[in-house]
């Protein structure tokens, strides 16, 4: 996976974008992952670009994550494998 751009979408949180070149799909393949309140290795996505609004699905998604830090809900690090399927 190749790095292509990190995000600022969300406040407290950078999203890193990266790219599977090797990919032969009719779609780009894509993995994003974010670095939360300095916690890193959030699972994002990791599939192909053709799902609708993938974006605005990611923002949600780490705005969730993000708010739970900082309401101190300890459930979200039990999570394991990607948020967003």
């Amino acid at each position: 996976m190749n790095i292509l751009a990190k995000h600022k979408w969300v406040s407290g949180a950078v999203i890193t974008e990266s790219d599977k070149p090797e990919h032969k799909g009719e779609y780009a393949y894509r993995r994003f992952t974010a670095t939360i309140r300095g916690f890193r290795n959030w699972k994002i996505y990791e599939g192909e670009t053709n799902k609708e609004n993938l974006t605005e699905l990611i923002i949600n998604k780490v705005k969730e994550i993000r708010d739970k830090i900082d309401n101190n809900d300890e459930t979200i690090f039990k999570y394991k494998g990607y948020f967003i399927k």
